[in-house]
């Protein structure tokens, strides 16, 4: 398969799941936390937006490692993608007018005009994807993912490996 197609692969899964999961590296810890997020549809350029308070957890630990990951599942093709790279921390009230939903109001009560409200944009640099149901299962099957880099204006194909036994 090639790397053409396996962006594809990405991007429809993507596209079928509501929630991911956000994953950030714990402050001077060695572990990871995790929460669920509606994050805006994904543009073009493989950046993806979300709303969040600036005064969360997540918030501190993105400011802290520069970095996030996404982490979407989609079970009736037995399949994941996470979306890796470096998180913006927007303020911009313009800008989060432009990404605003009715239902974020639940969360966000201020709405966008709300100085703690801000408007988080991951620009990714790698993807990692495993699906069933569209055979991206690199061998050995079940424990190796395909992975794309961003290199320049294209992708690079890899995979994970398995831990040396």
């Amino acid at each position: 398969m090639d790397t053409k197609d396996l962006l594809q692969i990405a991007r429809e899964t993507i596209g079928k799941v509501t929630y991911c999961f956000a994953v950030t590296a714990a402050a001077g810890r060695e572990e990871a936390n995790a929460r669920i997020i509606q994050p805006s549809a994904l543009h073009e350029d493989w950046s993806v937006g979300f709303m969040t308070n600036r005064r969360c957890r997540k918030v501190a630990e993105m400011e802290a490692s520069g970095r996030l990951t996404l982490g979407y599942q989609y079970d009736p093709e037995a399949a994941y993608v996470a979306l890796l790279g470096r998180p913006e921390i927007i303020d911009d009230v313009d800008a989060k007018r432009a990404v605003w939903r009715d239902e974020s109001y639940r969360w966000h009560p201020g709405g966008p005009e709300d100085p703690d409200v801000v408007l988080v944009e991951l620009v990714t640099d790698r993807i990692e994807l495993w699906n069933l149901k569209r055979g991206v299962t690199p061998a050995p099957e079940g424990l190796n993912s395909a992975v794309l880099r961003r290199d320049g204006d294209g992708w690079v194909y890899g995979e994970t490996s398995p831990p040396a036994a």
